[in-house]
């Protein structure tokens, strides 16, 4: 195997196939005119950058080829031209565009080599995995193009309601969810007892606007979440409070107090429903509109299906015989 290196060496060789030009026995050459050695220097120069590897194996062989054919090698019938090289090397040059210029060429025959080489061993099996997939892949996209020109995509509310009071033994939360506030301030926090009586009257319009303001001046951390539920692993994450802490302290009161050394972090929750109980219609929505657009999906696809199949037959594509 002969390596082929990028680049001027100490006494500017050129290495290739084997033969070795130094310029600097054409400079003193005599029988050499100054023409010859600037037309040698600019072919040398048109080498600079690639990469030739010649390997003694009969299913790849790396050629040099002319500079106007743009070929910088060939590997299992599939060839490798200096404009793929120049677009992974732009932006590099010297050493760097050299290195990553003969990375590519390597990994470029490697994975070739390999494919070819698996072909001698593998499995023929493989093959009808590949047209099982690819076929897969086509009836998948005609699929999702004919759910989306002709699948109804709104659920109605009864629809949800529905599937809510007939499956709700199995619509079980997985933990506790909570709605409210968590107002988060620095300890000596002024006025904290007109904040503790302000967030216990979350409904109340005014209430919420002088909450705000407070949180604006002093507040280092407000969110109000009284139309959404929250999971207690978020709200857990906010405070320092364990989780069998946060439900003992709810059974005795809707505001949860909590400070640490620097912040007193405060939780008023206005509902909750614990680890165990049934979802509520509001928070199982998302998963109940999937389930059903899933059966839909299902019951869309079975029927496509069976209409293509008996059209088929009516035109004679298909043609069933009775044994």
């Amino acid at each position: 195997m002969v390596t082929i290196k990028i680049g001027k060496t100490k006494t500017n060789t050129c290495v290739f196939e084997k033969k070795v030009v130094s310029l600097q026995r054409i400079e003193t050459n005599t029988y050499m005119n100054k023409r010859l050695v600037l037309k040698i220097r600019r072919q040398l120069a048109l080498f600079l950058g690639l990469i030739l590897l010649l390997a003694g194996m009969s299913s790849c062989q790396f050629v040099a080829k002319k500079r106007t054919q743009d070929v910088v090698a060939e590997c299992c019938g599939k060839s490798l031209t200096m404009s793929d090289i120049e677009r992974i090397t732009v932006g590099f040059s010297g050493a760097d565009s050299a290195r990553l210029a003969e990375e590519y060429i390597y990994n470029w025959a490697v994975e070739l080599l390999m494919y070819e080489s698996s072909h001698r061993v593998a499995s023929r099996n493989i093959e009808e995995l590949v047209e099982d997939y690819r076929r897969s892949l086509y009836i998948n996209e005609y699929e999702q193009l004919l759910m989306a020109q002709r699948m109804p995509l709104f659920i109605e509310d009864s629809v949800v309601d529905a599937f809510y009071n007939t499956h709700k033994q199995h619509l079980v939360l997985r933990e506790m969810i909570l709605k409210g506030a968590l107002l988060v301030v620095p300890n000596g926090a002024p006025d904290m007892s007109n904040l503790r009586k302000y967030l216990g009257k979350l409904d109340d319009a005014a209430s919420l606007e002088w909450i705000e303001k407070y949180v604006y001046q002093y507040g280092v951390g407000y969110e109000l979440f009284l139309d959404e539920w929250k999971r207690s692993e978020e709200i857990l994450s906010c405070m320092p409070v364990e989780l069998d802490e946060l439900g003992k302290l709810l059974r005795k009161d809707d505001l949860v107090e909590i400070s640490d050394s620097v912040n007193t972090y405060l939780l008023e929750v206005v509902d909750y429903c614990s680890e165990g109980g049934v979802m509520p219609l509001d928070y199982a929505r998302k998963d109940i509109e999937k389930n059903i657009l899933g059966d839909r999906r299902d019951a869309f696809i079975r029927a496509a299906r069976k209409e293509l199949y008996d059209k088929s037959i009516k035109k004679g594509k298909l043609k069933r015989y009775e044994k």
